[in-house]
Formats: C-alpha cells, structure tokens, sequence
C-alpha cells in the first residue's frame, strides 16, 4: 500500500526544529565546532543511505558538492606544498569536510518541504537571539545589533512579511514598506551592509510587485540585462548617497558619523575600501600565489603591513586600528570568502566561490521569473551572499548559515525544474 504524505510531526521534523535550536551553540574542538553541524555530521550516514537518492537528479547540488570537493583537493595540496603547520592543516580540511557534509545533511533532512524548512527558520531565528545571553561574541557588547541580533530578527521579519503576504507577490510588495524601515533601523544601529542589503530587497519586493517596474525584473534575457543591471545599480548609488547625507548630518548618530569620517576619504569606493582595508593584503598575496595558495590559516606578517598603505591613500591610522587590524595577528588578511580561499587553498578555492557567485546570480534571476512564498528570504539570501563572498570573511558559524541559505535557495530551482530562463 503506497503511503501517504501527511501532516503529522514526524522525526525528521523534530531533527529539524533540534538542528535550528542548537545552529548558534558551539564547543571548542581544534577549532570552533556548532552543535548544529556535529548533529548533521552524526545523522550524515544515515540520511545519505535513506535519501541518497534524491541528490542524484540534483544538477546544482552536485555542482555544488564536486566544486567542493576540488576545493578541498586543492587545500591539501596547497598544505602539503606550503607545509603547514599540523593543527592549522586539520582546521582548513576540517572546516572545507564539515561545510560539505553540512550542506547535504540538511537539505536531505529538510527535502524541500516548506513545512519542514519554516521550523527550521523559527527556530534558528529564537536561537539565533537567545544564544546571545548564553554564548554572547566578543564584539556582542559594542554592537549588539551588528553582531548578533541584527541578522536573526530581519530574517524574522522577512517571514512576518511572507505571512502577511500569504505568500503571495501582489500582497508581499504591499509590506516591503516594513522591510524599508528595517533597513533605517539597521543603518541606524551602525550595521550599514545589513542595512543596505534589506533596504535593496525592500525596494526590488516592491518594484517586482508593482506594474510599473515588474517586467524590468522577470524574463531577464541578455538586452534586458542590461537594463535591469542599471537599475540595480542606480538603486544601490541612491541608497548609498541616502546614507552618506543621514549620516554627514548626524541623523544616524554620532558614533556612526565618527566611523564614517574616517573611513570615507571623498568617495563611495572609498567607504568600501576603508571598511575592508583588509583587500590591501590579500591582493599581493593571491598575486604572488595563484595557483597553489598559502595553505590553511596561512601567516605572513609582511602582508599585513600593506595594510599601512591606508595612509598612503589619506585615511588616518589610529592606535586602535595599530592594535586591532595590523598588530593582532599575523594572518595574511582576507575580508572576503572569495580571497580568502584564494589565499589559502589558490586557483581550487577561488573557482568554487566564483561559481557560487554565478549559482546565486542565476537564482536571483529565477526567483524574479517565477517567485514563490519565499521571494523576500531568497532575494535576502542571494543579495546577502553576493555580499559575503565579496567582502566577508568565511567563518565558523557562516558554514551552517550557507547551509541553511542553500537549502532555501535550491528550493526555487527544484519547485521551477521545468522552467527555462528566458
């Protein structure tokens, strides 16, 4: 007798909800080690034989998983060559395994049902907020929003959003207002990336469901793309200038127009580059070291003195950037996930976030042609790792984030299987 599917908690719904509650909670294991991945390391075996099926009509994911699988190829290598020291060699190959088994293990458990995929959500949203009384980063007291509650309760409104929207675009891009004011809030509170990227989702929510805009946004051949590529562009200029005069004029605080004045030296790449000075080092590093890398958590002090070149280009160095960006360590710098794995594994690692970068802009352009009940979350997502793998560095906790952020977004591409681009 066939089964029937059904609506009864069931025990990969309970595993679901358990892996959100433990997503944030880590214990120190050579290196930093969530909860959440060592749950999704045990279940791994398991899951794979009872599901593994379902990853064999997969395209992405199995592009996904071999692009993987040459980046960790590469690191050995880059290891070997570089003779890394053994405890950092064991961090990067960890770090590379644990992504990997993490991104299979949850979407086999999750398996594109949406029931399944929103107890996950709420459930890494209130751990995502509760774990900051119990396990509280060391920049939680400074910036409280920035570092810990900013992310879990704007994916929170973004579900508040497909709630009151019933899941539908027409009445989604009637509550992008929301989404607007939660970006203010996050400029605000001195998360300026965060609040860029929401306000962006905000206005591309409304515009998709608005007649006026909405066909610059689906179909997105390549004279369009153009096009739509420009208008992408201008609404990020204006968001950009919004920002510098709210901030110039103090409507944003005075911590945050501190901050702005020293990193803004006249221009807007230059608020980019004086927030990630770190781009200074990593460049010559990746230069004399394309193909086979520096090796895991590779060291080189002479390529954190190019970051004094800062001064070169007019910006003030302070004691405290002496002390927290150049002094603190000797790791060669990489605010990026792209340069980063450039740096540490070479050609291997660049090739998987460069084909990440593509997957990513392929789904925004999907999810604009046939959207469904988490449009805002996707648009989230892929504009928020555009972001990450061009500026931000690839940490612990972020493995389970991409985790989580793929499952969702290879959702679109498994609802949209007989659908082309067009």
């Amino acid at each position: 007798m066939k089964k029937t599917k059904n609506k009864n908690i069931n025990i990969n719904d309970i595993l679901s909800l358990i892996a959100g509650l433990l997503g944030p909670f880590y214990v120190e294991i050579i290196g930093q080690f969530y909860l959440s991945e060592i749950l999704l390391i045990f279940i791994f075996p398991i899951i794979l034989i009872n599901k593994k099926n379902k990853l064999y009509n997969l395209k992405y994911y199995k592009q996904i998983i071999l692009f993987g699988i040459i980046w960790l190829f590469g690191q050995i290598l880059s290891d070997f060559i570089n003779i890394t020291p053994f405890d950092d060699m064991l961090r990067g190959w960890a770090s590379i395994i644990i992504f990997l088994i993490g991104i299979v293990s949850l979407y086999l458990l999750l398996e594109n049902n949406y029931r399944r995929i929103k107890i996950f959500i709420v459930s890494y949203i209130i751990s995502g907020i509760f774990v900051n009384f119990i396990q509280p980063s060391p920049y939680f007291q400074a910036e409280p929003w920035k570092f810990r509650f900013g992310t879990p309760i704007s994916i929170l409104l973004f579900l508040l959003v497909i709630i009151l929207g019933q899941g539908q675009l027409s009445r989604m891009s009637k509550w992008a207002w929301l989404l607007l004011l939660l970006g203010v809030v996050s400029f605000y509170l001195n998360s300026r990336s965060l609040g860029g990227m929401i306000l962006l989702c905000g206005l591309i929510l409304w515009m998709r469901g608005n007649p006026l805009f909405k066909n610059i946004l689906i179909n997105i051949h390549p004279q369009k793309a153009l096009i739509t590529g420009i208008l992408l562009l201008v609404i990020i200029y204006g968001i950009l200038i919004g920002y510098v005069y709210t901030v110039q004029n103090g409507y944003l605080g005075e911590e945050a127009k501190a901050k702005f004045e020293i990193q803004y030296n006249g221009s807007l790449v230059g608020l980019i580059l004086g927030g990630r000075a770190e781009i200074l080092g990593a460049i010559p590093a990746i230069i004399d070291s394309p193909i086979i890398g520096h090796g895991s958590w590779a060291k080189d002090i002479n390529y954190r003195l190019f970051l004094f070149k800062l001064s070169e280009l007019g910006y003030p160095i302070s004691t405290t950037y002496l002390n927290n960006t150049i002094y603190n360590s000797d790791l060669i710098p990489a605010h990026s996930h792209l340069t980063q794995a450039w740096i540490w594994a070479g050609i291997s690692g660049a090739i998987f976030w460069i084909w990440m970068l593509i997957f990513l802009i392929k789904t925004f352009i999907k999810t604009n042609n046939y959207p469904n009940q988490f449009y805002p979350l996707i648009l989230f997502f892929c504009i928020g790792g555009i972001w990450d793998i061009l500026f931000s560095p690839f940490g612990a906790f972020v493995r389970l984030t991409w985790a989580f952020h793929l499952v969702v977004l290879m959702t679109v591409f498994d609802k949209t299987e007989n659908k082309n681009y067009v």
